[in-house]
């Protein structure tokens, strides 16, 4: 799913040993790593108004916190499920290899449109009466 991406990411990255049950970070917090998943297993957590929902698990070869960095902040908790190996690279350098090699953001942008297919059919499969509605204030 990630290839080339991936793999130039993976060639760049400082290596990161993380426990099982480690926090890598939590939704909300300010974005400014991408992490590539080495070994083992992440879980990614999605916590609402409406209690804590499974996001997905990434395994070796994935790569987490993408969407954050474009954002600005992780809209997940990430946490390993096992002991892991991860590369991670800061923000600004994976920003600066996208202006070098401007075809790996063909790969980034298919990449984030995957994740909103994703989060979407999530969504579609929540039980109405778990789903997150907004009022306005006209509605009231």
């Amino acid at each position: 799913m990630f290839g080339k991406l991936f793999d130039v990411l993976n060639a760049r990255a400082i290596s990161a040993p993380l426990s099982k049950g480690s926090v890598l970070f939590h939704s909300g917090e300010k974005a400014s790593i991408v992490y590539v998943v080495r070994t083992g297993k992440i879980s990614l957590v999605w916590t609402g108004i409406n209690g804590v929902h499974p996001m997905d698990i990434r395994e070796a070869g994935s790569i987490i916190g993408l969407p954050g960095v474009f954002n600005g902040t992780y809209s997940t908790a990430a946490r390993a499920v096992e002991d892991s190996e991860l590369g991670w690279i800061p923000a600004d350098t994976l920003m600066a290899l996208l202006e070098c090699q401007p075809d790996l953001m063909q790969h980034v942008t298919r990449l984030l449109a995957e994740e909103v297919v994703r989060t979407r059919a999530m969504v579609g499969k929540t039980p109405d009466r778990k789903r997150l509605r907004v009022v306005r204030k006209t509605d009231r």
